[in-house]
């Protein structure tokens, strides 16, 4: 789902519902830029992003140079810089060795022309881009600029960069209470392109109505966003389980009540309002016991024919055309209450995990973290293969449960991966191998933590006797309540 990020100045009441929080860089005081990023991130609770004017000529109130500005932002705690008239990617990277941050994220502004021919350049040095359609109108004439913007906006998914469409999209709001259809149409199609942002500036700068712009903008964005796809990967084998799995995947084992595995999985996502035409079973063995299943319903079964030489992972890269505007995934085999969903799906981020810190053994997909995100055991490089299974148990945080979200740039950076992979002819890979790779690139996997929470995967008849006698029917008491 696309996200708001909205300009906010001095006189700006504190917003409701934003994503990031956008400082001109051309006015204010060190002071009063330090202030105002401030209340951003303390008192609405976002990042804050600063633009660097760099050689713009337009009117400004401070004379700040690049180096001090950045100088400035580090020390107030600055999330992102916007970086004004890039034409290169050098440009870019001119910027980034002046700053010692690390944490620090570049959006370059496309509003010149040479940006066009430059674009996988720039796209290969930011972590995002900002179409700045005035000034980028005013240099390639107002009559191209539908055509650049879905570019960018293509070029920046297939590259997993954030892509944010900025300059009068509630243009009459500044004044007005209500929109104009112009201007509803205008947002609608920059989400449906595949904008992860679209920006609010004068409208909440110096409009009259600035959280009353900011609702209207996420109505908008709310109706015409793709809901999430679901992926429940019931391709496997399930040999431990012996007889139970001889004719069917795990999926479809009973844990009481006359209940299965993928009974409760579905409880879970309809608890959390997914749609059962958003739902999808990719089935490799006993297929066709998973689709009498789920005959009658609108739910799409997908069949991986190559399901005993492959893993999960070329399941889901079998399905991503499906997936690519955002997706959950969830292991076939695992059974959970369905408040841990509810946690995933109400953490923003990019790319979330469901994750319990605890105690691991030698066959948990085990996981490093620091702070609230994934991170590689330090040694990683001389762990055997498949790594996260060889990790020591004592070094690791916890165990990835086998539930994760990915929204659109998430999506897009697993994509790319696993085309890396497929062409490697790795076709066994595990899908955390991949989730360590994206780390090994710098990529972001938070963390949500389900400590207190209830569920189990059912690898053995161990696991599932357990899951049957203590962990389903507990889910079901909390549930009642």
């Amino acid at each position: 789902m696309a996200k708001i990020v909205a300009t906010v100045s001095p006189d700006t009441e504190d917003l409701i519902g934003i994503d990031i929080g956008r400082i001109n860089g051309s006015f204010g005081d060190a002071e009063g830029i330090t202030a105002l990023a401030k209340r951003i991130i303390d008192d609405m609770g976002v990042p804050a992003m600063l633009d660097l004017p760099r050689t713009r000529k337009k009117q400004r109130t401070n004379s700040y140079n690049d180096e001090e500005l950045i100088e400035i932002a580090q020390n107030a705690g600055i999330s992102y810089l916007g970086l004004s008239y890039v034409c290169t990617g050098d440009d870019v990277r001119e910027i980034r060795a002046k700053i010692t941050d690390p944490k620090i994220k570049l959006i370059s502004k496309i509003e010149a022309a040479d940006a066009e021919k430059n674009l996988d350049d720039i796209l290969e040095a930011s972590d995002g881009v900002m179409i700045d359609r005035g000034d980028l109108a005013n240099a390639v004439g107002f009559e191209k600029l539908p055509r650049l913007q879905k570019k960018i906006i293509r070029k920046s998914n297939q590259y997993g960069k954030m892509v944010i469409v900025a300059t009068e999209m509630l243009m009459s709001m500044v004044e007005d209470k209500q929109p104009t259809k112009a201007e509803v149409l205008d947002i609608a199609n920059a989400v449906s392109s595949g904008a992860d942002y679209v920006m609010l500036s004068e409208e909440t700068a110096i409009g009259k109505h600035p959280n009353h712009v900011v609702s209207i903008m996420k109505r908008i964005i709310d109706e015409v966003s793709d809901r999430y796809k679901v992926i429940i990967l019931a391709a496997g084998s399930g040999a431990g389980l012996g007889s139970i799995t001889a004719e069917h995947h795990v999926c479809l084992a009973d844990v009481g009540d006359g209940k299965t595995i993928l009974d409760t999985q579905l409880e879970a996502l309809y608890a959390n309002g997914i749609h059962e035409e958003d739902i999808i079973i990719a089935v490799g063995e006993g297929a066709d016991h998973v689709r009498e299943k789920v005959s009658g319903t609108d739910i799409n079964v997908a069949f991986n024919p190559w399901y005993d030489s492959t893993n999960m992972l070329a399941t889901i890269w079998l399905a991503k055309d499906r997936i690519r505007n955002g997706f959950i995934v969830i292991y076939g085999d695992v059974v959970f209450e369905p408040e841990i969903l509810t946690k995933v799906l109400e953490n923003k981020k990019d790319i979330v995990l469901a994750v319990e810190e605890k105690e691991c053994d030698e066959e948990d997909e085990k996981i490093c973290v620091e702070g609230d995100k994934m991170s590689l055991y330090p040694d990683y490089n001389i762990l055997p293969s498949p790594k996260h299974k060889c990790l020591p148990a004592e070094d690791a945080f916890g165990e990835f449960i086998g539930i994760a979200k990915f929204n659109r740039q998430g999506a897009a950076l697993l994509s790319n991966e696993m085309d890396d992979i497929m062409r490697e002819r790795e076709f066994k890979t595990y899908l955390m191998t991949a989730f360590e790779r994206l780390v090994q690139k710098g990529t972001s996997l938070n963390i949500e933590k389900i400590n207190g929470y209830l569920w189990s995967d059912n690898d053995t008849i161990y696991d599932l006797k357990n899951t049957r006698k203590n962990i389903y029917p507990e889910i079901v008491k909390k549930m009642c309540k």
